[in-house]
């Protein structure tokens, strides 16, 4: 009893809260922490406004975390701040999907192939700022695609299934028609 009453309750409680607080601001600036995300990573490596295949994933070499083995990848990091990009991605078959990504992993477009049709995305990403583009070549040739969305920057992926090596040369070949380029006024 005589411990309990040398305790000053008034500090124990103000480093409580001082250490509460420490652990709030430190959650929240693990958050906000972008030096470590998939955008990043992509940035650093691939070529910008370019699609990339890249190799077959295998363990302790792959480019980001979480990217399934059974599947064959091609990236391309974008940057829309003077221009307009184009993105073209061919959907043969179940399983090929295509996203559009902002640097923080929010979803800006996803689209999958059907099982009864080939799929074909045609899609423009303009930059995400406050230009008008009404009277504009470049409006024009935006509202000629299938779909248009806006976005300062991110990252394009198109997932294909790796069906074996049969198919491998199949799939590389329509993967290699993917495409992400800046629209040409």
């Amino acid at each position: 009893m005589s411990f309990l009453k040398r305790i000053d309750w008034r500090l124990l409680l103000i480093f409580i809260l001082v250490a509460l607080i420490v652990h709030i601001v430190a959650t929240f600036l693990a958050v906000n922490d972008q030096r470590g995300t998939a955008y990043t990573r992509l940035a650093n490596l691939l070529p910008h406004n370019t699609m990339t295949i890249v190799g077959p994933v295998e363990p302790h070499q792959t480019l980001l975390p979480y990217l399934s083995p059974d599947a064959r990848y091609a990236f391309c990091p974008f940057d829309t701040a003077d221009t307009t990009m184009r993105v073209h991605a061919l959907l043969p078959d179940l399983g090929w999907t295509v996203g559009v990504y902002a640097p923080d992993g929010t979803s800006l477009y996803f689209a999958a192939a059907s099982s009864e049709r080939e799929t074909t995305i045609n899609l423009s990403i303009i930059p995400a700022d406050d230009r008008f583009l009404g009277l504009s070549g470049e409006a024009q040739q935006a509202a000629d695609t299938d779909q248009t969305i806006a976005a300062p920057k991110g990252f394009i992926v198109v997932r294909a299934p790796d069906r074996g090596d049969p198919y491998r040369a199949e799939t590389q070949s329509v993967l290699e028609k993917a495409s992400c380029a800046v629209r040409r006024t």
